[in-house]
């Protein structure tokens, strides 16, 4: 025998209230008072009443559903633990809404605009989260003309205001030459992002202001763009070793390329903190495990995903894009003490 579903009139009938009182206060509404809100979504819950996605839909006209672009690896800012943490921030922001999350892939080889297309001309979802942006992003210009909420994760350098959520790369870098300078570096590499991401000119402007306050000149042959992997790392560093005055210390953009560097100091026989010193950044907290311990500045990922869902959600609801801007400053993890 097939178990009836569960609905507002089973609801309504435990609690002794209308369907439209019960249903008002499932929505948490301003009109019903705060003890019956308590009373009828305790009711539900054991229950087991779940709103009937089908029925909202059409009595809505939304999808809801916001949907995630997935970016190619090689570009990826995170090893695939670290978007797993992403995404869990964002079904956090998610759990006490209707809305559900879709992740749209994107191929390596596939146009930037092609899955964000499919979503908007497909009315797949109500809404779109997109990283790895660039100074003049095409996505953002697409979904700006078409009128289709959005939040990006990172900058941009486009007129029309939009709303994101990003870190303050420029913070980090400059402080990071600070902090090494006053160990007595003068000779500070940094491996970067790829030119073509907004973030890259943050973390380099930041560098540079970095080493202009700490006397120090810029030197182009220390500054290094790549893909940001566990590969990149160890290249790069078999790079500056190769120099005849190498660089002292190094800032990393992330764990992976971070690990790819400690793995080749290790092949060179390159001592932490006597050959080499480094500071890296996170966006987890795997570097806390690593042996030798790691300076890092910590932008958590999972807090990121969450932010950004939240900035979405009120973007679908009409706040102007002005107030969906949002900064973030990350926490300095001194492992080494020092």
């Amino acid at each position: 025998m097939i178990r009836s579903r569960t609905n507002l009139k089973t609801v309504s009938k435990a609690v002794g209230l209308s369907v439209t009182t019960v249903s008002r206060a499932l929505k948490d509404g301003p009109e019903v008072r705060p003890e019956t809100i308590q009373r009828v979504k305790s009711a539900a819950e054991k229950l087991g009443y779940v709103p009937n996605q089908g029925g909202l839909i059409l009595r809505t006209g939304r999808s809801y559903t916001i949907a995630l672009i997935l970016s190619p690896e090689p570009q990826s800012a995170f090893p695939a633990m670290g978007f797993m943490f992403y995404c869990q921030g964002i079904l956090r922001s998610l759990q006490d809404s209707p809305y559900t999350l879709t992740i749209q892939p994107r191929l390596e080889e596939e146009d930037l605009l092609k899955p964000i297309k499919r979503i908007v001309e497909g009315q797949l979802a109500d809404g779109v989260i997109i990283g790895q942006t660039r100074n003049d992003d095409s996505r953002v210009r697409y979904l700006q003309q078409q009128q289709f909420p959005f939040v990006t994760f990172g900058r941009t350098k486009l007129p029309e205001p939009h709303a994101f959520y990003d870190v303050r790369h420029e913070w980090i870098t400059e402080n990071s030459v600070h902090r090494l300078s006053k160990l007595g570096h003068q000779r500070i590499g940094m491996i970067n992002p790829p030119e073509v991401l907004n973030y890259s000119g943050h973390r380099l402007d930041g560098f540079i202001r970095g080493l202009e306050s700490c006397g120090l000149c810029f030197q182009a042959e220390l500054q290094v763009s790549t893909a940001l992997s566990f590969e990149a790392g160890r290249k790069v560093l078999q790079q500056f070793i190769e120099f005849p005055n190498p660089p002292t210390a190094i800032v990393s953009p992330g764990v992976s390329t971070t690990l790819g560097i400690l793995t080749e100091m290790n092949s060179a026989n390159l001592i932490l903190g006597k050959d080499l010193d480094l500071i890296a950044f996170e966006g987890t907290n795997y570097l806390e495990f690593n042996t030798p311990r790691i300076n890092a500045y910590h932008s958590s990922l999972e807090a990121a995903g969450q932010q950004l869902c939240k900035l979405l959600l009120r973007r679908i609801e009409g706040e102007s894009a002005e107030k969906l801007q949002m900064l973030q400053e990350p926490e300095f993890m001194n492992r080494q003490g020092n």
